[in-house]
């Protein structure tokens, strides 16, 4: 099979193609230029081409890359059945993976090209597992018969296994009960936080409140700007990076500047302010090579470490520590049942924004999406989700905590006006406001259907029927049912068949129908 990979250029309006057919003298000649090239760029700063590692960078992390197998190793389980020898496969694996250097990123790189073909090397071809790129990397290769019987045993295996793969491998949350307790510990603990505690952690403390919002991957969050706040119009403006690299398709430069974009958001006082507070208390301290908002020194002083010689700005490894720190020292959590994990609120935040009505970072969300089982994962949580909040709220409640919700909460009033099919007691419809009339939505879009209201008493039986336990579990399913047809919207649009204006209208018909849940589960646990 022929495959295209991408070479860098210095063209700015085109791009060129190298056409990888077999692995030959002129494809290795062609890779050593390129690897030239991205010598000269900084991503390989250690090692020449005909070295046995690379040390390369994305100015973020560090990488060496081992393209030598084991000499005694490959003559033992694998020249035999590749026909070819040491010196050719490894010209190979070097031609294959700079050919392959501007479509994934260095970690990728290592995990999923260079250790799945090194490994191939090094081991008897039945024990062998079945990769895309395994696969073609062997069909590239020089040799006879005997690969090419492997070569036909993995395809049949890897296409095997993918019909069997339905969906990718979807984060596992953990219970939402847990997410909720996590909330509240930290804001408790930070009321009382010393100086010293409070330098520390910093870091989750800010990604808690900024991610549990706004879906950010934890290296967005950790690449935020040293200068990321300015004022605007009265509010406060947060800078962070956004990855451009949500697709396979998209070329890897292996650099901040071009593989992110910074992207502005608004954000709180409170948390401006908290912000501010870090960046002046660690103002006389070195800052992360990277420029960074969170300082390696600070988190390592408090530790009463050393900065990590390898450290080039607040790492996934100091924050992930932090994490932990916080849940077993503070919280006293010794089941993984109920911990927080870094990526838990990117997931987290989707899901609440979806019920709360953030729609247009949601729909900007969606559309980057590479694989509609992705955005699914988050719907099949939604209603577990509400269900839990609800909880939350009521138990709030009843401790005397003020409960914030997202959705509106029912006024209590003892006045009633007299409507078709029964009485409303809405405050505002009394008034003369049609404002909670035109938030009810019907089963089929109509606003100001008075049963789907949860201000609406039945005339015949004088209850609240949005409340009725017949008509919890059918809003339950609606739920779930507007979750699927917001993923069938979405597979729509993807494929050109659909407008991201679909997408807007199902996320309203969605956020109804989680408001009219949630308050019914609410009234039900006795909040109201």
């Amino acid at each position: 099979m022929l495959t295209a990979k991408k070479a860098d250029n210095n063209a700015v309006n085109y791009e060129r193609y190298y056409l990888l057919t077999e692995l030959n003298e002129e494809m290795l000649c062609r890779a050593k230029t390129m690897f030239e090239e991205y010598r000269a760029q900084g991503v390989v700063f250690n090692g020449g081409f005909d070295d046995d590692t690379w040390d390369t960078t994305n100015q973020i992390k560090k990488t060496t890359l081992r393209l030598s197998p084991n000499v005694f190793l490959f003559k033992r389980h694998a020249e035999n059945w590749l026909g070819c020898s040491y010196r050719c496969f490894v010209d190979a694996l070097k031609t294959y993976t700079v050919f392959n250097m501007d479509a994934f990123t260095i970690r990728g790189i290592k995990v999923r090209v260079v250790n799945q073909l090194v490994k191939s090397a090094e081991n008897p071809c039945e024990e062998l597992t079945p990769d895309k790129h395994l696969i073609e990397f062997l069909k590239l290769l020089p040799g006879g018969e005997a690969k090419d019987r492997v070569v036909e045993e993995l395809e049949e295996q890897y296409l095997f296994q993918s019909n069997q793969q339905t969906h990718k491998n979807q984060r596992v949350l953990s219970d939402f009960s847990a997410y909720f307790a996590f909330n509240s510990a930290l804001e408790n603990f930070w009321l009382n936080a010393s100086g010293h505690d409070r330098l520390f952690y910093f870091p989750l403390y800010f990604w808690w409140n900024l991610t549990a919002i706004l879906p950010l991957r934890p290296t967005e969050f950790l690449l935020i700007p040293r200068e990321c706040l300015e004022s605007k119009d009265g509010e406060t403006i947060l800078t962070i990076r956004r990855t451009l690299l949500k697709s396979r398709s998209m070329k890897v430069y292996h650099n901040i500047d071009s593989d992110y974009e910074l992207v502005k958001y608004s954000i709180t006082a409170k948390l401006a302010a908290a912000v501010r507070d870090y960046i002046r208390v660690t103002a006389d301290l070195p800052l992360s090579s990277l420029n960074t908002l969170f300082v390696p020194k600070a988190h390592y002083s408090c530790l009463g470490r050393e900065v990590a010689p390898t450290s080039v700005y607040y790492s996934f490894q100091n924050l992930s520590y932090c994490l932990e720190k916080f849940q077993y020292d503070i919280m006293k959590i010794t089941h993984d049942n109920e911990r927080v994990k870094l990526g838990d609120t990117r997931h987290l935040a989707m899901i609440s924004l979806i019920v709360s009505g953030g729609s247009p970072v949601v729909c900007k969300e969606l559309a980057g999406h590479e694989d509609i089982t992705i955005s699914s994962h988050y719907y099949s949580n939604i209603s577990r989700f509400i269900e839990c909040a609800a909880y939350e709220m009521c138990r709030k409640s009843k401790n005397g905590v003020s409960a914030d919700i997202h959705s509106r909460r029912l006024p209590r009033v003892s006045e009633t006006v007299s409507i078709r099919g029964g009485r409303c007691d809405s405050a505002a419809y009394i008034s003369g406001s049609i404002s909670d009339c035109i938030r009810s939505i019907g089963a089929n879009g109509e606003l100001g259907n008075c049963v789907s209201c949860p201000h609406f008493i039945d005339g015949k039986t004088g209850e609240y029927l949005l409340f009725s336990d017949s008509k919890i579990k059918a809003q339950k399913n609606q739920v779930d049912e507007d979750s699927k047809y917001l993923i069938r919207l979405l597979e729509a649009v993807r494929k050109g068949r659909g407008h991201t204006e679909d997408i807007q209208s199902a996320l309203l018909r969605l956020q109804q129908s989680s408001s009219c849940y949630s308050h019914s589960l609410y009234k039900k646990m006795g909040g109201l």
